[in-house]
């Protein structure tokens, strides 16, 4: 055996050579050849005196070798303190079973980084620990839950620290059409571009600029593939997380929406329930209803009430013998079962203390939603009391009508005699203050005696006393409308002035009616112009031939009436809800009394309007 000095051991390798133990990793002896590195102290780990690094490299080989689970390493490409070296590693035992590690450090100049001695097939590129653990660190970052942003951020910095201290390399990444980091434009360099791609499309590229040299060296090619790689993969490991998100929010919201719409059908089924039991117990009028056997199942309220049972004791028994004739009820049900249902059928049934009671029945088939006949429901009304009511509210209107009546047509008298009166004081009057007091209690009279007016032509009309007489009418403007226009002149004294003819006016029209009552409308029609139209607004009325009758207006410059109350301002008692009639004295029965007699004369009235503006009474009356 041959025993040399450490020192000339280590010296007689050609590269650099360094001892390392075993036990404690650390540096017993470098030789000189390792002259980028400082002078062995025997105090740092093997990882910190040769690598430069501040922890255990994960590859590390050592524990294996000595434990004799692997062979050496021979020709390891690394990255070591800037410079790429060719790495050798394997056991030196000694008798006792223990030994060193020899570790042989080999730079490689850059024609050699190609590895032409080796065929393209065989050739084999490791990065070394720097550039795996900057994988695992990449890797581990973008695996994180944190914004892409940050992410990117921090792969960005791992960049850095891998291939700018060593290579003098700058990278920048561009994903879905935005940048992350600093491109370097100013510089004219090698640029490599690695696509990040994700399910065979192109999501964007990984640029690295490497200045000063034509290319970066193998491993730095296949580390930022892998970075690459890494970026693609948690791309598609995002977009999966968005879909999932996206797939659960629209789950939620439909299983929300299902729920929603289960407590809303329920809670409609239940008011349903609840609206029709609602119906059966609160309706006067009496509603069975049976099955296919013709058997009682529902029998409410009115029912009770009307007849004398309880729900209880005609539930489950057959409908016809409530009947006072059984077979009727076979009969009409063979119309039922044809037509779907008979109505207002009057009949009599049996109450429980052995009374007749006479019935108006409207009874149909009873189905479900599919259309199914369930049995049958019968509606009837008690006939007899319903014929007391109407008897008692027929007495009621008579009395009303009587009332207004009387009323109307003695205050008419009366008011007639005082406003005579008053007019032959006005007449004699000279005194300026006590005239226009006269004239005061004129106005508020005649105001009086039109709106009694008013109250007996309804009452007349509604009493049936207003006989229409109808008798040929030679010259409807001499004999209805100048009439009508003389009996406005008192109150309007200047409303000849404002009749306008622009709607040619009506001449010597010929039909038959009743003169009274026409000029009545005409009174009311144009009354009502005067009174609502504009300050100084015009007036104009006219006809028109049509075949088998003559279609007559009124028109007038004036705020008109809203579209939703063209049909109501001809009801009883009604007056637009507006400042324009709140201003303005009236009953609400001029128009109600113009229908009544247009209509007695078998014609139709109605109007048009343009709010703001004007609105046109028309109306239709019959030639003969």
């Amino acid at each position: 055996m041959i025993e040399l000095p450490i020192e000339t051991f280590l010296e007689s390798f050609p590269d650099g050579a360094v001892l390392i133990s075993p036990i404690t990793k650390r540096v017993i002896h470098a030789n000189t050849r390792l002259t980028t590195l400082p002078r062995p102290t025997g105090k740092r780990p093997c990882y910190e005196e040769l690598a430069g690094r501040t922890e255990t490299c994960p590859f590390c080989p050592l524990d294996q070798l000595i434990a004799d689970r692997a062979g050496p390493i021979e020709d390891c490409a690394q990255f070591r303190r800037g410079r790429t070296c060719m790495i050798t590693v394997r056991f030196l035992p000694d008798i006792n079973g223990s030994g060193l590690i020899l570790e042989t450090v080999r730079e490689l100049a850059k024609d050699q980084l190609q590895y032409q001695n080796f065929d393209e097939s065989e050739r084999i590129v490791l990065p070394d620990m720097k550039m795996l653990t900057g994988l695992v660190l990449i890797g581990r970052d973008l695996m994180g839950g944190k914004p892409l942003d940050e992410k990117m951020e921090k792969l960005l910095t791992h960049l850095a620290a891998v291939l700018g201290n060593g290579m003098g390399v700058e990278a920048w990444v561009e994903l879905d059409g935005r940048r992350y980091g600093e491109s370097l434009p100013e510089v004219s360099p090698t640029i490599l571009t690695t696509e990040i791609r994700v399910e065979d499309r192109v999501r964007g590229c990984l640029y690295a600029c490497v200045p000063g040299l034509s290319a970066l060296p193998d491993e730095g090619e296949y580390f930022l593939e892998e970075v690459a790689d890494l970026i693609g993969r948690q791309l598609e490991i995002q977009d999966l997380e968005t879909m999932l998100r996206q797939s659960e929010e629209r789950y939620r919201k439909l299983a929300t929406n299902l729920q929603k719409e289960m407590w809303s059908r329920t809670d409609a089924l239940a008011k349903e329930t609840g609206y029709l039991e609602g119906i059966l117990r609160s309706s006067e009028d009496m509603i069975i209803t049976t099955d296919l056997n013709t058997c009682i199942v529902e029998f409410n309220l009115g029912a009770e009430k009307i007849l004398g049972y309880s729900s209880e004791e005609v539930q489950g028994r057959k409908i016809a013998d409530l009947w006072v004739d059984a077979a009727e009820r076979d009969r009409i049900m063979e119309d039922v079962t044809l037509s779907g249902g008979i109505r207002n059928y009057e009949t009599k049934l049996l109450a429980k203390s052995g009374e007749i009671v006479e019935i108006s029945l409207t009874l149909s088939l009873l189905k479900d939603a599919e259309g199914r006949t369930l049995g049958t429901v019968g509606i009837s009304k008690d006939v007899a009391r319903e014929r007391k009511v109407r008897s008692k509210l027929e007495r009621l209107n008579e009395n009303y009508r009587e009332t207004i009546h009387f009323i109307s047509h003695e205050t008419k008298n009366s008011l007639i005699v005082i406003g005579g009166f008053v007019r032959r004081l006005l007449d004699a009057e000279t005194d300026p203050q006590r005239l226009r007091q006269l004239q005061i209690v004129y106005h508020h009279s005649k105001f009086l005696e039109a709106m009694s007016r008013d109250f007996l032509v309804m009452s007349e009309l509604e009493h049936g006393e207003f006989q229409i007489r109808k008798e040929p009418i030679h010259d409807f403007y001499e004999e209805v409308i100048l009439p009508a226009m003389m009996g406005l002149r008192e109150r309007y004294p200047d409303s000849f002035q404002s009749y306008d003819a622009s709607m040619g006016g009506v001449g010597a029209v010929e039909l038959t009616g009743d003169r009274g009552l026409l000029e009545i409308v005409y009174r009311n029609l144009f009354g009502n112009a005067l009174k609502y139209r504009h300050p100084e607004g015009k007036i104009a009325y006219g006809v028109v031939d049509q075949s088998g009758f003559y279609l007559f207006n009124v028109w007038n410059e004036g705020p008109g009436v809203a579209p939703d109350q063209v049909e109501k301002i001809f009801a009883k008692f009604y007056r637009v809800p507006d400042e324009t009639t709140r201003s303005k004295r009236g009953t609400g029965l001029g128009l109600y009394n113009i229908r009544k007699i247009i209509e007695g004369h078998g014609g139709k009235i109605w109007c048009e309007t343009k709010p703001g503006e004007w609105i046109d009474f028309r109306f239709v009356l019959p030639k003969g």
